[in-house]
């Protein structure tokens, strides 16, 4: 009966999650400038995907989010690893000590550092450009304190047999922490991903010109032909939405994984 009734609550809580995502599925598939769900299987057309992706600047939109958003991810992962290894098995001077200043950091709002990043930005150079929708939006406290946490719990004696055998710290990380870290470098990849693809504040305020617009600040400001459309518009959130779909897909294993490391002891 327990099992019955855990079934029907998932069941319930998967139509509540997924009910405004098909919604918004059928309603892209209609030629309506209405929200109207009334309209047959017979009449679903791809019209508003053609129009969408014939203005010329949506497609562009699309490449700057991909290319931004893949740039952040594999840079993020990497640079939190790095930080995350030398936090939870080096010893230097001052080690807790930043270590507690970085997760302190994790208490400041984004609009508290919005300013003064742009201004460094600003001096940098990189205003309207990718290297200024980038490098700002590199590595992150959540990821160095997440990756930290699991590499703390790969045995010390794995590393110094590594070293007694004459392995630098650089082959050590490359041929030990790396790969028993595929799992969480997921997790923090996907998260990484789809924050990136949903940032609106920092492109809508470092992009300047359209070519340089990511695709939620492009749709969010771009006076388009769709914008009017409710169809259009639910066309080009159903795009926005199939690479992070996609993502998890892909990972879906490696996310399950990471997130369900460690909550069961042997």
């Amino acid at each position: 009966m327990t099992q019955l009734a855990m079934h029907l609550a998932a069941t319930l809580a998967s139509v509540v999650f997924a009910g405004p995502i098909i919604i918004v599925v059928l309603v892209s598939l209609t030629s309506t400038t209405v929200l109207d769900l009334s309209v047959s299987p017979g009449h679903w057309s791809l019209l508003n995907y053609r129009q969408v992706l014939g203005d010329p600047l949506v497609p562009r939109y699309i490449l700057n989010s991909v290319v931004v958003g893949l740039a952040v991810t594999a840079l993020t992962v990497v640079i939190d690893l790095l930080a995350a290894f030398a936090y939870a098995k080096l010893r230097f001077p001052g080690r807790d000590l930043s270590f507690g200043l970085l997760l302190g950091t994790m208490m400041l709002p984004f609009s508290a550092t919005l300013v003064p990043v742009y201004l460094i930005a600003s001096k940098l150079g990189m205003v309207d450009s990718y290297s200024g929708l980038i490098v700002p939006a590199l590595a992150g406290p959540f990821g160095v304190f997440m990756l930290r946490q699991f590499i703390r719990g790969i045995p010390d004696t794995l590393l110094d047999a590594a070293r007694i055998d004459g392995a630098s710290y650089l082959r050590i990380f490359g041929n030990i922490i790396v790969p028993l870290c595929y799992q969480p470098m997921a997790v923090l990849a996907i998260f990484t991903f789809v924050g990136s693809w949903n940032s609106f504040l920092w492109p809508l305020l470092i992009a300047q010109s359209d070519e340089m617009r990511t695709l939620t600040v492009g749709i969010a400001t771009t006076n388009t032909q769709f914008t009017q459309n409710i169809g259009g518009i639910t066309a080009v959130a159903v795009l926005s939405l199939l690479p992070m779909a996609l993502l998890f897909v892909v990972f879906q294993r490696y996310f399950i994984r990471g997130v369900l490391a460690g909550a069961v002891k042997a």
